[in-house]
Parts: C-alpha cells; structure tokens; sequence
C-alpha cells in the first residue's frame, strides 16, 4: 500500500521537481527510450526535447516521460516508461506510446 513520505506518494506517480525535464541524465534516460522504441520497431524517431517527467518508485525507479519526437518531419509526442535499477546498472523500456489527442 503507497503511503505518504514528505509530502510525496510513495508507490505512486510523482511529478519531478522543477527543472528536471532539463537534466542530463533524465534526457539521456528519454534517448534512450526513443533508441530502444526505433531498435524494437525499425522506427525512425528523433529525438527533439523531454516535456514532462515523473517518477514512481518500485524496485528501483520507474521514470515516467513526456517525450516530443519527429517523425517524418511532423512533432509528435510520446508517453515513455523507463525502469531503472541504478544500483545493478540496469534500465529498460517497459512502454513507449503516442499520446492521445484531447
């Protein structure tokens, strides 16, 4: 059950602190969801800016991001779900979808 550490939900979704969208290791993280999702699909995605981050914390970090892309010369956005274990050097793409249009 998520409790309440800090003012945080722990167990649940939280957004990151201001500025993160900027960090460098959060941007990489968001390439590499872009790389992973072009390795899976033969996409040809690019990179363009990370627009939103969250975090979840589960057995390790679950990184969630709002990814703008080109595809095809067209901006898009994604919804990108990175998991990561910094302390066994591991990360995975667990999800990589378009966002719905409102």
């Amino acid at each position: 059950m998520a409790g309440i550490h800090k003012g945080r939900l722990c167990g649940g979704i939280n957004d990151a602190p201001a500025g993160r969208e900027n960090d460098l290791e959060a941007i990489e993280l968001a390439r590499f969801a872009v790389a992973e999702h072009n390795s899976k699909t033969n996409g040809m995605l690019e990179f363009e800016r990370l627009v939103k981050v969250r975090t979840q914390v589960v057995a390790g970090t679950m990184h969630h991001f709002t990814v703008e892309v080109k595809e095809g010369g067209a901006k898009k956005l994604y919804e990108a779900k990175v998991w990561e274990k910094l302390w066994e050097n591991f990360k995975q793409l667990q999800s990589f979808e378009p966002v719905a249009a409102a």
